[in-house]
């Protein structure tokens, strides 16, 4: 029987409604509408100590306000999902929640050629290529994603577009071939993916100065 999750986080701060949600991966939500604080956990805390609850709703509060996470909280939630009996139960959850990937071909622009041109330029066409699709949607703020769990690149449908110059496609896609090659590193209890290393490998882009007015200007239209 899950707990009351709304009931646990009350404790906290008395305008926030909780609830668990089934994610297809261990993450969890938290945001502001009117004058409530809306949270979903995944699922797979259902059974966690109300201590690990608390921990995981005081990281989210601290994240949502933009302030320090607590150390001591960090260190209770880090613990509990690094239990050897919650990353069985994780793992055999998840793996049947993952979609099988659906491959969305473009109209006017050719991912599997950027891939080869980034490939060829940047990696010394040593990058093992990775699933590659367009997005469902024509996404401004997510240009570009990639998922390691799945090895899947997804680029935005709105740059399939020949108003889209083929160096900022390229440049997105290598964006996300560095996430591929650079992976997630943790600074003390923080997770990074834009690393000092990532972010300098980025720079060898060239026109990278360009690209990032671009996508700005895109973000604008």
């Amino acid at each position: 029987m899950p707990q009351d999750l709304t009931h646990i986080f009350k404790k906290l701060q008395s305008n926030i409604k909780a609830e668990f949600y089934p994610y297809a991966d261990i993450k969890h939500s938290i945001r502001k509408r009117n004058n409530n604080i809306l949270v979903r956990v995944s699922d797979l805390f259902y059974d966690a100590p109300e201590e690990v609850l608390l921990s995981l709703g005081r990281i989210l509060l601290a994240k949502l306000n933009r302030a320090r996470v607590p150390q001591k909280d960090c260190a209770i939630y880090n613990e509990y999902i690094r239990n050897e009996k919650f990353q069985e139960k994780a793992s055999e959850i998840l793996s049947k929640r993952k979609r099988k990937v659906k491959i969305i071909k473009g109209h006017h622009r050719n991912l599997d050629k950027s891939f080869e041109r980034v490939n060829t330029q940047y990696f010394n066409s040593s990058m093992e290529k990775p699933i590659l699709t367009w997005s469902p949607r024509r996404a401004k703020r997510t240009l570009g994603k990639y998922d390691p769990e799945r090895d899947i690149v997804v680029i935005s449908r709105l740059l399939d577009s020949p108003k889209i110059s083929e160096d900022l496609l390229d440049f997105i896609m290598y964006h996300e071939l560095l996430h591929k090659k650079h992976g997630v590193t943790k600074k003390g209890t923080r997770r990074q993916v834009h690393t000092p290393q990532f972010k300098q490998d980025e720079k060898k882009f060239h026109n990278y100065q360009k690209m990032g007015k671009l996508m700005e200007e895109l973000a604008r239209s």
